[in-house]
């Protein structure tokens, strides 16, 4: 038997119910979609070239609080804090790779992206001998020679050379400038000359040519000659016969391969083991050439450096001196495979004589020393100014350079003031370097190392700053001792402070706007007319004041002569 309920015994759990969804609805609070995204693209790469310029994630919007990269092809790293993936890719191929940005604001936690690295293998510019049998021999089996260098002998006979021109037309091909070459290739005083370099083996016995195959790149020979850095032919090459095991052949490897034990402080060794021949300045048993871009201590990258004096017998450090020992792998953070040691090159005019410092010395991995205390180039700073005159419209007569005078220039700050202020705001605002990141120094926020206020007050104060002893010339800004060091504290990561061509910020943003030669002296004068009283007896008290007028008298003096160059009155009025 059914028993029939009333309908409002059945409608009321209903309504109980839909009233709660309601409700529950009504109060929550509506979550934003993630509106960020991001935007960076597919990358391209060889093997054994450090990407350039490297590789930067970047977002739609908002800033992440990390980024992570997942399946990069190997050799390349990602700055989790900055998105920034750069270094060597080690092997060719097409590589899927996730990239993602984390957020905690916006509605966002981690916003994903999947792009494409397509690294290939690089490809070179040569030739290749034509197979054809040599003599036979025994027991060994013959080898194939290249004569080198300068003819030593009385009869003149061909010599192979190598050439890099750069067309200077613009690529119609009718101007080629030659521009590096082999120093010592037509010097009878050079290692150089009748040089034999083995370059092929022959397959037996009988002089039968060997097939050529890639393989033959990894064995030795083929005998090289390397050179420390591509730009320089100071120092001339070496000739490495070894072929030591590493990640790829020598021609895709530079000479200081990243993180290969085998060749832990770059090619090169023993002479007469490992190196055939070393260029005549160098007399050492060891010879790593590639450590040239320290020339300094033994530190984490290496094991053992050659290093060279200047012929004043002074060591003086190269581009790469600071280790970044948050790198690990020998060759880490040299100009080889880490960017901000790489040259950076300026396409347009100077800005401040201290960009000097960007210039390129013709020795391995060397710009002009702009930052280090046994600085040979800080002179530059008082023979150079950017402040030209107008162009000269008389012919040139071996007197008149082409401009006239130029104008006194205004605003000049004294490098001894001791007024912080002027200093530092010479110093907010300046690039740290013209490179990668174009960041500049900080003049907010708490001082710290890196701050303009800091830098400012370091460069007055302390036991070598210019309120114990003034500086005579820009150029001691640099080569006074400890001076450089209390300016910019030297760190053990890789910043701001262990960068060359960023610790040269301080003469780049001072140089042009700064002198120690003259003395700016303000008088503040108050000038009074009236009478004295009748039978006055005191100069101070008697003397009625009828009308009065204040100035400010501004004189420059050259404290090398004492003479008096400029001098102006302003009328105060208050």
């Amino acid at each position: 038997m059914r028993i029939a309920r009333p309908s409002s015994w059945l409608s009321w759990p209903l309504r109980a119910i839909l009233s709660l969804v309601v409700l529950l609805v009504g109060s929550g609070t509506a979550i934003p979609a993630c509106n960020r995204t991001i935007t960076s693209g597919n990358a391209t790469g060889t093997v054994a070239v450090a990407l350039s310029p490297p590789y930067q994630i970047t977002v739609s919007g908002g800033s992440p609080l990390s980024y992570s990269a997942t399946g990069l092809p190997p050799g390349l790293t990602v700055d989790t804090s900055t998105g920034v993936i750069s270094d060597t890719p080690t092997a060719a191929g097409t590589y899927s790779v996730t990239l993602s940005a984390t957020y905690n604001s916006g509605g966002c936690t981690t916003v994903n992206k999947i792009v494409t690295f397509t690294i290939s293998t690089p490809t070179f510019a040569g030739f290749r001998l034509p197979d054809f049998a040599t003599p036979a021999g025994s027991p060994n089996n013959p080898q194939l020679m290249l004569q080198m260098g300068a003819n030593g002998g009385t009869t003149t006979s061909n010599r192979f050379n190598a050439t890099l021109e750069v067309d200077a037309s613009g690529g119609l091909g009718t101007a080629w400038v030659p521009y590096n070459r082999f120093v010592g290739i037509d010097d009878v005083t050079s290692w150089i000359k009748d040089g034999p370099l083995p370059v092929r083996n022959s397959s037996g016995p009988t002089g039968a040519p060997q097939a050529f195959g890639s393989t033959q790149l990894l064995q030795s020979p083929p005998d090289v000659y390397m050179k420390a850095d591509p730009r320089a032919t100071r120092f001339g090459i070496f000739q490495m016969d070894t072929a030591l095991t590493t990640a790829g052949s020598r021609i895709t490897l530079s000479p200081w391969p990243n993180n290969d034990a085998n060749v832990k402080n770059g090619f090169g060794g023993i002479l007469g083991t490992d190196v055939e021949h070393i260029p005549n300045r160098f007399s050492g048993a060891a010879y790593y050439p590639a450590t040239f871009s320290i020339n300094g201590p033994v530190d984490a990258r290496d094991n053992a450096t050659t290093t060279y004096a200047d012929n004043d017998n002074v060591t003086r450090p190269a581009d790469a001196t600071y280790a970044n020992t948050s790198n690990t792998g020998w060759g880490s953070s040299t100009p080889y495979n880490t960017p901000v040691y790489q040259p950076i090159i300026l396409n347009r005019p100077f800005r401040s004589v201290a960009e000097l410092g960007y210039v390129f010395r013709d020795l391995p991995w060397k710009t002009l020393d702009l930052f280090s205390q046994n600085s040979a180039d800080a002179g530059l700073l008082d023979v150079f100014c950017i402040h030209d005159g107008p162009q000269s419209t008389t012919t040139y007569d071996g007197t008149n350079f082409g401009t006239v005078v130029p104008p006194m220039v205004a605003g000049k700050i004294n490098l001894n003031t001791q007024q912080i202020g002027g200093l530092q705001a010479v110093l907010a605002g300046a690039i740290w370097d013209d490179g990668l990141t174009f960041s500049t120094v900080s003049n907010t926020g708490s001082p710290t190392a890196q701050n303009a206020q800091t830098m400012a007050s370091n460069i007055a104060a302390g036991p070598n700053g210019t309120s114990v002893t003034p500086i005579k010339n820009k150029a001691e800004l640099i080569t006074r001792a400890g001076l450089p060091a209390q300016i910019l504290l030297v760190t053990t990561s890789q910043n701001n402070q262990t960068v060359k061509a960023r610790r040269e910020v301080v003469p780049r943003a001072i140089s042009s706007v700064s002198q120690t030669r003259v003395w700016n002296v303000l008088i503040d004068v108050v000038a009074q007319s009236g009478h004295y009283k009748p039978n006055a007896t005191s100069l101070q008290n008697d003397f009625i004041v009828e009308g009065e007028q204040h100035y400010w008298v501004h004189v420059a003096i050259d404290r090398f002569t004492g003479r008096v160059i400029d001098k102006q009155i302003e009328i105060v009025n208050e």
